[in-house]
């Protein structure tokens, strides 16, 4: 009897090895919040979204001339997290622009849709990143490529602001993103019986203009 039972508890005997690796992986995961999150699924970490971004509202949007040359700028909010996402919803808006409206510039700055709304807060902070686009180089002084844009390298926070370093992206990822997008058209929160208010500046840079061109 005594034989039969010493032979039970070696058939459910943990090896030694084992304990240890468990014991210093549960250590691990006790001492350190962020080893946890890289076994957690995407979903559990905070600020991450299962929506499929894309989706953006133009906030304000303005025209004017510069140097005899017809400039566009315009503010979107968005629900894209990534900043890849933000650049590829920009560069989308920036071609519908160019196509329907025809300027030599278009300049389009991505806020978060839980950011600040008011023209004179999008800015610094609120903007997550910038897109310009020159339909034909040689007819704008401002640059002298077709896409230029730059991002902060960091997701929005709960107030729809972005802190962190900012990345200029180069000329062959702009067109990479730009093949990849299948469908040029405005923003879908945009009300169609209340089209964005263009105004003209007549030769008076805007607010996010004056900052970078």
């Amino acid at each position: 009897m005594a034989a039969a039972k010493r032979r039970l508890f070696h058939a459910f005997k943990i090896s030694r090895k084992l304990v240890l690796l468990s014991g210093g992986f549960l250590l691990v995961l006790g001492a350190s919040g962020t080893a946890a999150l890289v076994f957690a699924p995407a979903s559990m970490i905070p600020g991450f979204s299962n929506a499929p971004g894309g989706h953006c509202k133009t906030l304000y949007q303005s025209e004017f001339n510069r140097d005899d040359e017809k400039r566009l700028i315009a503010v979107i909010s968005t629900d894209d997290f990534e900043p890849r996402a933000r650049i590829r919803t920009g560069m989308r808006i920036a071609r519908h622009l160019a196509e329907t409206l025809h300027p030599d510039l278009v300049i389009v700055q991505v806020a978060d849709h839980r950011g600040p709304t008011a023209r004179t807060e999008l800015r610094g902070e609120a903007i997550g990143a910038e897109i310009v686009h020159a339909p034909h180089p040689a007819k704008t002084l401002a640059t002298t490529k077709p896409w230029e844009a730059r991002y902060i390298d960091a997701l929005p926070t709960d107030f729809g602001l972005y802190f962190g370093s900012r990345v200029d992206m180069r000329l062959t990822e702009l067109e990479t993103v730009n093949q990849e997008i299948e469908l040029v058209e405005g923003c879908d929160g945009d009300v169609v019986d209340e089209e964005p208010k263009t105004a003209s500046a007549g030769g008076t840079a805007g607010p996010a203009e004056a900052s970078n061109h």
